[in-house]
């Protein structure tokens, strides 16, 4: 696992520059833009055919250096982020701002929104660390997810606004959901590599049959079933009610959960949350310049 050590920074610096200079179909300026309560809208209108792709190694290498296999989940080095990683996510962020995605095709478009998504939201947290209260954090409309970070295309986005994108577009995309992420146990794990338009649906169809199927995450007894609350307040694009619901989770299950839903009829929230973050085991796991030694064990992730 590559590490965010004072050798290591500079090439994930200057690796990020590619990302700007990769896509060369011309597209629409800022200029453009009408910024109004449709500030969305050019995001999700129709995308043209171009395959183009973003070279995403530099974000695997941070994903895979900051994000720790936990089990069948990830946890996040937030600690580590409040030195010098810090500087290296910025220079991401910056990055991704300066591309315009809608000269990419549809699936390219919502990797790319996905993989933007993950380090603002790993940068939003690591700036709350360790103040750990994601139970505020995620209320609706709580600053954390709708305070604007970036800006793309001369258009001001907040986190809520990056997953109105992408769920405007989810249309063909069945699993998208668990693309989006919370930093919290209860939800889907975070990535150790960026998605790609190629194996979009693939690493999406992965991602969820690994949250639903991951081991406490969904419950049973009786007639009842008890799932996660990120699972119930996106049931409008799981199927609506909670039958459809109920058939989602049976389609991604394993035999063995998939036995004990065959006799649930019902559903029950799962309200715990609990902050993803990684537990520095030895004072040996960290560096003293803010960064972090490799800690065994390279995980799998959305995508190559």
């Amino acid at each position: 696992m590559p590490s965010l050590t004072r050798s290591y920074r500079p090439a994930l610096l200057l690796a990020a520059a590619p990302l700007l200079a990769l896509i060369g179909t011309a597209m629409p300026s800022a200029g453009e833009l009408t910024v109004d309560q449709a500030h969305l809208a050019p995001f999700v209108a129709p995308a043209p055919a171009t395959s183009a792709p973003i070279n995403y190694k530099v974000v695997d290498d941070v994903l895979n250096a900051i994000v720790v296999d936990e089990g069948s989940s990830t946890t996040v080095r937030y600690s580590a982020l409040k030195g010098d990683g810090e500087r290296v996510i910025d220079q991401l962020v910056s990055a991704f701002s300066g591309i315009d995605p809608r000269g990419l095709n549809a699936n390219e478009q919502l990797a790319y929104w996905l993989n933007f998504r993950t380090l603002l939201l790993i940068k939003a947290t690591a700036q709350q660390f360790p103040s750990a209260k994601p139970a505020q954090w995620l209320e609706p409309g709580n600053a954390f997810l709708t305070a604007r970070m970036a800006n793309v295309a001369g258009v001001d986005l907040s986190i809520a606004d990056i997953d109105a994108i992408v769920l405007a577009r989810a249309a063909g995309h069945p699993h998208i959901v668990y693309g989006l992420p919370l930093p919290v146990r209860e939800a889907p794990a975070f990535p150790r590599q960026a998605y790609r338009g190629a194996t979009l649906d693939a690493d999406l169809a992965a991602a969820a049959r690994g949250f639903i199927n991951r081991s406490g995450v969904v419950r049973t007894k009786a007639d009842a079933a008890t799932i996660p609350r990120f699972v119930l307040d996106r049931r409008a694009h799981l199927g609506g009610d909670d039958a459809a619901l109920l058939m989602h989770l049976r389609s991604l299950a394993d035999n063995k959960l998939g036995a004990k839903l065959g006799a649930a009829t019902r559903l029950a929230p799962d309200n715990r949350l609990t902050l993803n973050a990684f537990a520095e085991r030895s004072f040996a796991d960290q560096d003293l310049h803010g960064g972090f030694r490799p800690t065994a064990g390279a995980g799998g992730g959305a995508g190559s």
